[in-house]
């Protein structure tokens, strides 16, 4: 086929009936771009306002780097099986998805822990009341238990079901496993809402302000719990036709999940970013819609005379003034 002389090529990732897969490595980059560039210029932004990197820094950096290595796995197991048929899949190719989807399955819990320190370290650097830093504490080691365990569980539900086990009990375990895995994200998201608003219930300061701060770290609510009861709602309802469909297959079914899953990461990095990314919009706004023209450079313009120092010379405009009125006095 030709256009204007110049032949059209198919597209890279072509989208067949058979293959739904390129929609999963699509979307996952697109994702995976956003979050890495608000990551960059939340990070442009405090070094330029404390000169230096905190450890809330540090795990966000993390969990965007994370993010780009399980993005990587999704998207090779999208070339392996995502989005495909079983039946049409090799042992080969089943066994490479299986691996693939495994693997960022775990990265995608190590994404979203880093995500959630980054946020309680945040609040730990204000340096709040005794009893919210022992509640961000806790909260911290919530945080790190909900990581290990899940992801020691991750692999171990891999090393003993092996990709050739249809069995009704390994997809009854890993149904429980995910959808543990996303109650306890909630749960644990829900923390990192409260706690900033119980703090600003504690200072001194106008409503307006305690508003404005409770509504950044809030934003991680409504982005990720808002959007679940969106996002993770409709990701568990979206994994019962992996495990519930008649004949099983789970190569096809788990599209959606996926994405779900990824745009659940991504928005959780976005939203640690938030609180950070004020200090931006404010000097946004101050430099580029409040802007002001110099007194000189208007005088400039409209060929008034300076001084070398940028100031208008008094005396030269009183004396012209003085001249100007003399000259319409005499000729009248």
């Amino acid at each position: 086929m030709r256009a204007n002389g110049t032949e059209v090529l198919p597209p890279l990732l072509p989208v067949t009936p058979e293959d739904h897969g390129p929609w999963v490595i699509t979307v996952s980059t697109i994702l995976l771009i956003v979050a890495a560039l608000t990551t960059i210029v939340t990070l442009v932004s405090r070094v330029r306002i404390l000169r230096s990197l905190t450890w809330s820094d540090t795990f966000l950096i993390a969990a965007t780097l994370l993010f780009v290595s399980q993005t990587t796995c999704v998207n090779l197991a999208s070339s392996s099986g995502i989005g495909k048929h079983r039946d049409t899949l090799s042992d080969v190719a089943f066994q490479s998805y299986d691996k693939f989807l495994y693997a960022s399955h775990i990265l995608s819990v190590l994404v979203l822990a880093c995500s959630k320190v980054a946020v309680a370290l945040l609040l730990v650097s204000i340096k709040p009341f005794n009893t919210v830093l022992l509640a961000c504490k806790m909260l911290l080691g919530l945080i790190g238990a909900w990581t290990i365990t899940f992801t020691i569980a991750l692999a171990i539900q891999y090393a003993r079901s092996p990709f050739w086990s249809l069995s009704s009990s390994r997809y009854m375990d890993q149904e429980a496993l995910y959808t543990g895995l996303a109650v306890t994200h909630i749960l644990l998201d829900i923390g990192l809402v409260v706690l900033p608003m119980i703090l600003m219930w504690k200072v001194q300061m106008s409503q307006w302000k305690c508003f404005q701060i409770c509504a950044l770290f809030g934003l991680r609510f409504l982005s990720i719990e808002i959007s679940v009861p969106v996002l993770t709602i409709l990701y568990i309802v979206s994994l019962r036709p992996v495990f519930h469909s008649f004949p099983l297959d789970e190569p096809w079914h788990i599209l959606m999940p996926t994405l779900w899953f990824q745009l659940l990461q991504s928005a959780s990095i976005i939203c640690t970013c938030i609180p950070s990314l004020k200090r931006v919009f404010a000097e946004l706004q101050t430099g580029m819609m409040a802007g002001t023209v110099s007194e000189f450079f208007e005088l400039s313009v409209s060929g008034a005379q300076g001084t070398t120092d940028g100031s208008t010379s008094i005396s030269g405009k009183q004396s012209a003034n003085a001249t100007g009125h003399s000259g319409f006095h005499s000729a009248g």
